[in-house]
C-alpha cells in the first residue's frame, strides 16, 4: 500500500480479481429473465439524470410490467430532479442486491405516460414497486405538490452477478 497525493493506492496481486479456485472471471451476465426477475423484485433503484455539465442521482421507486418502468415522481415547482430529466435524453437506473450479489442498469428515455396508459403504470407500481411516505418535502403542503406517473423505456438492459470473495490474509 502506498499513499500517493494524500491519497490512498493499494497494489492489487494480478489474481485479486480471479476466481480462488483457479482462472476464471468473478463477474457473469445476468439472463434476460435473471434481469426481469430483479427489475420485478426490487422494487426501487437509483435514477441517473443530468443537466449536460452536472449528475444527479436520486433513490425512486418503481414498478416494472416486463417491457417499461414505471415511477410516480412526487415534485415542487423548484424540483432539481425533474430539471435534470428535462434536460436528459438517455437516463441510467440502477438496481442491486447483496445477496446474492447481482445488478441491472436499464438505459434509455423517461417520458411522462401518456393519460391512457395511467392505470398500466399504476398497476406496475402496486404490484411491484417499494412505495415511500409521500411526505417527501417536509413543510410542504399538498397544494404545492406535483404527483405524475413517468415510464422509461429500455433501450439497453445489461445485468451482472458478482462473486463473492474475501481474500485471506497470508502469513
Amino acid at each position: 500500500m502506498h499513499t500517493v497525493s494524500g491519497r490512498v493506492r493499494v497494489e492489487a496481486d494480478q489474481n485479486m480479481f480471479t476466481r480462488p479456485d483457479g482462472p476464471g472471471s468473478m463477474t457473469s451476465e445476468l439472463s434476460e429473465s435473471e434481469s426481469d426477475e430483479l427489475l420485478c423484485e426490487a422494487g426501487v433503484g437509483v435514477l441517473a439524470v443530468t443537466d449536460g455539465s452536472d449528475a444527479y442521482s436520486v433513490p425512486e421507486s418503481f414498478g416494472y410490467d416486463g417491457e417499461r418502468l414505471y415511477f410516480q415522481f412526487v415534485y415542487t415547482e423548484d424540483s432539481k430532479k425533474m430539471a435534470f430529466l428535462e434536460e436528459t435524453e438517455t437516463v441510467s437506473f440502477t438496481v442491486h442486491e447483496a445477496t446474492p450479489a447481482r445488478s441491472v442498469i436499464v438505459q434509455g428515455e423517461v417520458e411522462r405516460v401518456p393519460d391512457d396508459d395511467e392505470s398500466r403504470a399504476a398497476t406496475a407500481i402496486a404490484e411491484n414497486a417499494s412505495i415511500p411516505t409521500l411526505n417527501v418535502y417536509p413543510g410542504t403542503g399538498p397544494d404545492d405538490i406535483d404527483i405524475d406517473y413517468y415510464q422509461l423505456t429500455p433501450a439497453e438492459i445489461t445485468g451482472r452477478q458478482f462473486e463473492l470473495y474475501t481474500p485471506q490474509k497470508s502469513e
